[in-house]
Formats: structure tokens, C-alpha cells, sequence
């Protein structure tokens, strides 16, 4: 079974692929799978022939490539994704415990079985005569309850037509607290746009790989990710109009294949508080 947090769950364990650790923690994903070999091989369990149905705390997929057999991707428990990234710096290792927390979240929230969608049925016109009839008795009630009161006589006027009520407006993605003075950059630093949005950088990481946007790093390999900026919040937008709000209690936004995740808005206040 696969959450849609790309958390793999086998015998009960939750796993992590290389591709979302490369995302959470700014690396190329080939990197990841080369680190993660030199690790297990560290470790002493790991070897090309190793039993596929001796699990040790990993899974290796692989993949047809040039004729050739080759590592897709690798997936680990939380102990060996916490010991990979112990050689990796400290914004790294936060990254990875931060997309940790919030995928194990996700897993504890209850999973609620879409409901078919209603059949349309010839009662709609009914509905919204009945509607109608309601809406101008409870018109002509209030204005007999107005004459009543004050002692007017018993004189009508017309009775404007009731002014239509604009749905809400659908939540709109907030935009950066700042305008810079120069030309932003085609591309854009992934706490730089979690700032302008409001998702978390580890969202915007996952949304990255989500929706396949362009990235690059700032220097070579161990630089930082750089996502490009126009696409990311189009498909941000695109996110939000597409995600239940929370509801109640809970302050998560729920999207049918993303996932979970926290926003915070331009309607909130600013108190302070940075999202998770």
C-alpha cells in the first residue's frame, strides 16, 4: 500500500523513498542512491544478490534501463532514513525529520471513503420552486411583523426583488509580504517561496516533485534547491483550488493525491506563527 504522501507502508512499516529524501533535503536523487548503497554496505546488509524476501529495513526497486538492470529507487524505515542523514548537514537532517513528522501525521489522520456522487433526479425544479415559495413567505411574514409592530397602516410597496447572494470567492493563494525592488529571478529559493505561498518548505518540496516542476541548485550538487518560480505558483494555485479546507479541529488541508498539508493564509492573522 502506497499513502499519497509517497509513504510506502510494508508489513505496517512506513518507508520513505530516495527520490522524497533527495526533495526534502535539496539533493539530486542519484546522490541519495548512492549514499544510501555506501550506508547499507557500511551496515553489512546490503549485497546485489541479498534475498528479496529477507527484509531488513529497506526495498530496492529496479528498473529496464539501456538494456541494463539499474536502481530505480530505494526505500527506507524511519531508523535508516534518520542514519543516512547523519553525515548530512544540519538543514538537511531538519528537512528530513520535518517531512518525517508530517507524513506520520498524514498516516494518523482517518481515511474517509469518498461517497458516490448523488444521481441528478427530475425533483431540482421542484427544489427550487419550493425554495422560492419559501423565501417570499418568509418576506411577506417579516414585513406583516414590521407593520404590526410600529402600527403602520396597512399600506404595501413594492417589494424590491431580492438581490441575488455571490457565492464565497474560492480561497486565493497568498502573495509574498514584500515586493523587491529589482526583477525577480526566473528561479526561486525553496524558503523564498514558501514565504510568498504559505506552504511549509517541506510542502513546497513535496509539490515540487509532485507536479515534476523545473528545478536547479544554487551551487552544483551541495547547493541549495531552486525551483522555478511562475510554475510553481501556478501549480500552488492549482493545489489550494483543488484541497478540501479543514474542517473542525483540524488545520490541515487535504488534497486527493497530495496529500496533507498546513497554508497559512492572508485572512489569518499574523501572529507569528510560521506553518508546518
Amino acid at each position: 500500500m502506497t499513502n499519497k504522501t509517497d509513504l510506502k507502508i510494508v508489513n505496517g512499516v512506513p518507508m520513505m523513498g530516495s527520490r522524497e529524501i533527495a526533495a526534502a533535503t535539496d539533493k539530486e536523487p542519484k546522490h541519495v542512491v548512492r549514499d544510501i548503497k555506501a550506508m547499507l554496505e557500511q551496515l553489512g546488509i546490503y549485497s546485489p544478490n541479498m534475498d528479496c524476501n529477507d527484509f531488513k529495513g529497506f526495498l530496492i526497486a529496479y528498473k529496464e534501463h539501456g538494456g541494463r538492470t539499474v536502481i530505480d529507487e530505494i526505500w527506507l524505515n524511519e531508523t535508516l532514513s534518520m542514519t543516512l542523514v547523519t553525515g548530512y548537514d544540519a538543514n538537511r537532517r531538519l528537512a528530513l525529520i520535518e517531512q518525517w513528522q508530517e507524513m506520520k501525521v498524514e498516516l494518523e489522520q482517518p481515511h474517509i471513503t469518498a461517497l458516490p456522487a448523488p444521481r441528478e433526479t427530475h425533483m431540482n425544479n421542484d427544489i427550487l420552486s419550493l425554495a422560492r415559495v419559501v423565501a417570499e413567505a418568509t418576506a411577506s411574514a417579516t414585513m406583516k411583523a414590521v407593520v404590526d409592530i410600529v402600527g403602520i397602516q396597512k399600506y404595501q410597496p413594492a417589494v424590491e426583488p431580492v438581490a441575488a447572494i455571490a457565492p464565497p470567492a474560492p480561497e486565493a493563494l497568498q502573495v509574498s509580504h514584500h515586493s523587491p525592488d529589482n526583477e525577480q529571478s526566473e528561479y526561486a529559493l525553496v524558503s523564498d517561496l514558501s514565504w510568498a505561498c504559505g506552504l511549509s518548505d517541506a510542502a513546497c518540496r513535496r509539490l515540487a516533485t509532485f507536479a515534476n516542476l523545473p528545478t536547479c541548485m544554487t551551487s552544483g550538487d551541495r547547493g541549495h534547491l531552486m525551483i522555478h518560480r511562475d510554475l510553481f505558483m501556478a501549480a500552488a494555485q492549482a493545489l489550494l483550488d483543488e484541497s478540501t479546507p479543514p474542517t473542525g479541529k483540524l488545520k490541515r488541508w487535504k488534497h486527493p493525491e497530495f496529500g496533507g498539508f498546513t497554508l497559512r493564509l492572508k485572512s489569518e492573522n499574523n501572529d507569528g506563527e510560521a506553518p508546518r
